[in-house]
């Protein structure tokens, strides 16, 4: 059995100046340069650390992290406010033509959104249930 003391996600981006301005600038997020990369903080607790790949980066075909808001609507208008649109699923179901996936149900899954970080990684703005 593996014994442990910590954990973290990791994802890669092909400017680590780009994504701190975008984390940080745009997104309001905690996020620290180190010497090896970007530490960013979480909500709540932990870490993703963003590592730069260069020109070898390829975006991740899948959501690399996924933010949690209060309220849909108003992080919508802040992500508006910053420039930053949301990315449209033409198959995805439910998805309104404002780019929102809206559910009235736990079993529908959550109302969730999703934008793109300078390098092309998909990031889920999901609501919480009140």
């Amino acid at each position: 059995m593996l014994t442990t003391t910590g954990a973290f996600s990791s994802f890669s981006v092909d400017d680590l100046d780009e994504a701190l301005r975008f984390y940080r600038d745009r997104l309001g997020l905690t996020i620290v340069a180190t010497p090896m990369g970007l530490e960013l903080t979480l909500a709540g607790g932990g870490s993703v650390f963003i590592y730069d790949k260069g020109e070898r980066h390829a975006a991740a075909g899948f959501t690399v992290l996924n933010l949690v808001v209060a309220d849909m609507d108003s992080a919508v208008a802040e992500l508006a406010a910053a420039g930053i649109e949301l990315l449209r699923y033409p198959d995805f179901p439910g998805q309104g033509e404002d780019g929102v996936a809206r559910s009235d149900s736990p079993d529908d899954g959550p109302t969730i959104a999703w934008i793109s970080d300078p390098a092309g990684n998909v990031v889920g703005i999901i609501e919480e249930r009140a």
